[in-house]
């Protein structure tokens, strides 16, 4: 997928951050600063009035007095705050989403943001510093993106992440590896192929943070599983990437 441009979308960086200031200063003055300046004054006003009819001689009348003029004030800030939320919402719904410079923004958005997130796990990197679950669940992820559903999680106790998913009716057996060193037993191997939720026909996939040794690769080649390393897992992301452009 190619960098989205600002001129693709006709627009400049300039033009977007000029748009955003401007929507965030609507929204300052709508719901702060219109609300206190005209919420407070009206209070002001009302205290001034009610004060000159009461004119209190004591200080349980002053107190009396201030608790008045607090609640007034809460209703005077309050309301306006009330009617102008609604005329920032009505900006942001109404007008601002339905002009031509935001929907160009926002197509601009959405493809960065699909670029940044292909990107990404295109990176070295982004695998391998992930802790064990949050690794599990970005190789599913991008599997999903590939068209994949879930259509099982195991439930065997010795390898509870493992999750088996379907596609146009072709199933696979995504079992992970969570130790900290590479696969280098036989034994990781038989245990997943003798898997009660491991069905004849479906491909088992095991895919391994901390990759592969040369024999049980080539052991794995020979039971007709798949390896997967992350080295294995970019090359994925770079297939499903080009399949959904």
């Amino acid at each position: 997928m190619k960098v989205p441009t600002y001129s693709k979308f006709g627009l400049t960086k300039a033009q977007i951050e000029l748009r955003e200031s401007r929507d965030k200063k609507i929204s300052d003055i709508l719901t702060h600063h219109l609300t206190i300046i005209i919420g407070s004054a009206f209070g002001i006003f009302v205290y001034i009035l009610n004060y000159a009819k009461i004119e209190p001689s004591n200080f349980f009348q002053m107190l009396v007095q201030i608790f008045l003029f607090a609640s007034i004030g809460i209703l005077c800030v309050g309301i306006p705050a009330v009617l102008f939320k609604i005329a920032e919402i009505f900006y942001f719904k109404f007008i601002r989403e339905r002009s031509d410079e935001h929907k160009l923004i926002q197509k601009y958005n959405q493809q960065r943001e699909i670029f940044d997130f292909w990107k990404i796990r295109r990176d070295y990197s982004f695998w391998k510093i992930l802790d064990g679950l949050s690794f599990q669940k970005e190789v599913v992820n991008i599997y999903l993106h590939n068209g994949y559903e879930i259509k099982k999680h195991s439930q065997n106790e010795n390898n509870t992440d493992d999750v088996l998913l379907e596609k146009n009716g072709e199933c696979i057996y995504l079992s992970f590896n969570t130790k900290a060193l590479e696969v280098n037993d036989v034994k990781q191997v038989d245990e997943r192929l003798k898997s009660k939720e491991l069905s004849t026909g479906q491909k088992l996939i095991i895919i391994s943070q901390k990759g592969f040794s040369k024999k049980i690769m080539e052991y794995m080649r020979s039971k007709g599983v798949e390896a997967l390393d992350i080295n294995g897992l970019i090359k994925l992301v770079r297939n499903v990437n080009s399949a959904t452009q």
